[in-house]
């Protein structure tokens, strides 16, 4: 029933003014034939003219780009690299990816880069290509790919093909050689990051298990000026990995090593890809990302596919607040934005049930909306779902984040505050787009010297592509996150490195300068007391270790020796904190752990953490009860505590605890210390 009334409301729009569609203006449109069904489009300058450009895949086999005005700048036929063993082919490869655009060789005209392949047109090779951005002229043709199924009829049979490649490119500096890499993700169970010149990096590929259908994306989360892998993918009982459902990974190239830094599973594929940013304004970057839909449509099970999932991106711990739950399938990636205007960014997703959701980076629900499409048979049917990832932008021109987002059946623009329609009172005939399938991301940039909204749609039935320009307001705000994978890039940031996302101007980078301990850790630098975990990380939210512990307290004291032999068995002469220890153990801050032992590597706790620094303090007495539910009277660390409290070194964890079980991290360390050495 949707594709037939989708058929027909098409036909009206295509035939209705091409000028007039509602509060937007309709600046061109064409209609190719064939499906472009999940190729966003791409605003770039892609010729280095000044101006940009549109840049689009299709099923038909060709990439294609248009002038701001719409006239045809190329059309490129996507002949992929073969393999080997694969099969022999010299004709264009159907495009399911989106393209990405750089200045990869540094000749100062850029690259658009693209995989091939698609599930909807058989028997071809996949591939990544890149080609000149100027004349279309592909430059170089990725080889690496292998045949590991028959991806079409779901077999583990051979074909003779190299898997395709979805996964949208992400172009950003892996290796630290300072030049642009490219990484994406096949159908041949592999993760594959590539130089300018399409050749692997060493360490690549790194075996996923099953297919890679999500998108990495790159961020620098070390400091070390080249960007680390965050990327979901499949996962099979009894293969490599041996799981079912998904595994999202994070990656790091050191030295020609790919090291795995850490992985997280859901029951679920990852199909959808994930956006990075910092959601609740802690200084913390987080990975943000839905699922997908094969467990779930082929065993019945799967409960994850209605969830997305929000990891710290330095350890893979989930995020408080988080995984949500949606109504149904998301297979669509988020888009991040600060659509309440706190200054920080939303997460906003679309799922199955017709729904687009604005989270908080707690996990609380900002809204939810069941867009409306102004036709009675439209808004009845229970079958349209929200197939295209959002972007949000300013388009209304008031100066706040909105959002649109594409479906089954349209395009849906909502304001970012409320999630109310921006095109309320419009029948259908005046909306932007109604009638066609969006599947893909609509793009917002600068073309001919205005804000457009740039959409691509296709009709089911009609095998038919719509692509169109609309008008927008100008504004004076910056658009969150104007096209897929946030910008032409598509490494799925508005940040390419820790230092930025935080802005820290302090020795530091994962150290805002609005993180509470800023100033205490800055403090242990100028004290000599911390030189950090690497030159421009400190790890405040990283557990503090008992070798760190009497470390910092012992730098403290201004690095005394001259004292015994500390008789640990686990403290050796050439551990950095071998004198640490032997101060510690001789003037009584520490006796052990108990046969012997120190246990350096063990996760200090709140209550061993204010013992320490009360035991040097000579283990004051007479104050008074702080009222902690969790501190009772006669244990160990009570009278620490209670002085702590009265010291003003800690306030606890809320109002009535003090949560001395928890491990202490290195940020609230610092504080303590700063605290205990600078309040009277």
């Amino acid at each position: 029933m949707v594709c037939a009334l989708a058929a027909a409301l098409v036909a009206g729009i295509t035939a209705g003014p091409a000028a007039a569609v509602g509060g937007y203006t309709k600046r061109w449109g064409i209609l190719l034939d064939g499906w472009n069904r999940s190729s966003s489009p791409v605003i770039a300058d892609i010729d280095a003219d000044g101006v940009n450009e549109i840049v689009f895949g299709h099923q038909d086999g060709k990439l294609r780009a248009y002038e701001a005005d719409g006239t045809l700048k190329w059309s490129t036929p996507a002949i992929p690299g073969v393999g080997a063993g694969c099969m022999v082919q010299d004709s264009a490869t159907a495009i399911d990816s989106s393209p990405a655009v750089a200045d990869l060789d540094l000749d100062g005209i850029p690259e658009v880069v693209v995989g091939v392949g698609s599930t909807w047109v058989e028997n071809q090779n996949g591939s990544v290509i890149a080609v000149n951005g100027k004349t279309g002229a592909i430059e170089w043709q990725f080889t690496g790919g292998r045949d590991t199924s028959d991806i079409w009829s779901n077999s583990p049979v051979l074909d003779g093909w190299c898997e395709g490649v979805y996964s949208t490119p992400a172009i950003g500096d892996v290796d630290g050689d300072g030049y642009l890499d490219v990484t994406f993700g096949a159908w041949d169970f592999y993760i594959w990051s590539v130089d300018r010149f399409g050749s692997p990096l060493p360490g690549f590929p790194v075996n996923n298990d099953d297919t890679v259908w999500s998108s990495p994306a790159l961020f620098d989360l070390d400091g070390d000026h080249d960007m680390e892998i965050f990327v979901g993918g499949d996962s099979t009982p009894g293969g490599y990995f041996d799981h079912l459902g998904g595994v999202f990974r994070a990656l790091d190239w050191e030295n020609g090593v790919v090291t795995e830094l850490w992985h997280r599973t859901a029951n679920e594929v990852f199909h959808s890809s994930p956006a990075i940013g910092d959601i609740n304004g802690d200084g913390r970057p987080e990975a943000i990302m839905g699922t997908g839909d094969n467990w779930h449509s082929t065993t019945g099970g799967a409960s994850d596919h209605t969830r997305v999932f929000a990891f710290h991106l330095d350890d893979g711990s989930t995020v408080p607040g988080w995984p949500v739950s949606t109504g149904d399938t998301v297979i669509t990636s988020p888009a991040l934005g600060d659509l309440d205007g706190d200054g920080r960014p939303e997460v906003v997703v679309g799922s199955w049930d017709n729904t687009v959701r604005a989270w908080r980076g707690d996990g609380s629900q900002l809204w939810s909306v069941t867009p409306t499409y102004g036709h009675p048979d439209f808004d009845s049917l229970g079958s349209i779902r929200i197939t295209g990832s959002p972007v949000i932008a300013d388009l209304d021109g008031d100066g706040d984040q909105d959002v649109a987002v594409g479906s089954s059946v349209g395009i849906a623009l909502l304001n970012g505050q409320s999630g109310s329609s921006l095109e309320d009172g419009l029948g259908w005939r005046d909306r932007l787009s109604v009638g066609w399938s969006h599947e893909t991301a609509p793009a917002v940039g600068v073309l001919e010297g205005e804000r457009r909204l740039v959409v691509t749609g296709f009709d089911t039935p009609g095998v038919r592509t719509r692509v169109a320009t609309f008008a927008l307001p100008s504004t004076s705000t910056v658009d969150a996150w104007p096209m897929w994978g946030f910008s032409p890039l598509r490494a799925s940031s508005p940040f390419g490195s820790l230092c930025e996302l935080t802005g820290a101007s302090g020795t530091f980078c994962d150290i805002a300068d609005t993180a509470y301990f800023a100033s205490a850790v800055e403090w242990m630098v100028s004290q000599a007391i911390t030189t950090g975990i690497s030159d421009s990380l400190y790890g405040p939210h990283q557990s503090l270790t008992r070798a760190q512990m009497v470390t910092f307290l012992w730098r403290q004291a201004g690095q005394p020796g001259g004292y015994p032999g500390h008789g640990f068995s686990d403290v050796f002469p050439g551990d950095y904190f071998n004198g640490a220890v032997e101060w510690a153990r001789a003037v009584g801050i520490t006796t052990g752990t108990g046969l012997g032992r120190f246990s350096p590597a063990d996760v200090v706790t709140r209550a061993q953490l204010v013992t320490l620094m009360w035991r040097r303090a000579g283990s004051p007495g007479g104050q008074p009860d702080p009222g902690f539910v969790d501190v009772r009277a006669g244990q160990y660390f009570t009278t620490a505590v209670w002085w702590a409290k009265a010291q003003g070194i800690t306030n606890g964890t809320g109002p009535t605890t003090f949560s001395p079980e928890d491990p202490v991290t290195r940020g609230q360390a610092a504080a303590f210390l700063y605290r205990e050495a600078t309040l009277p």
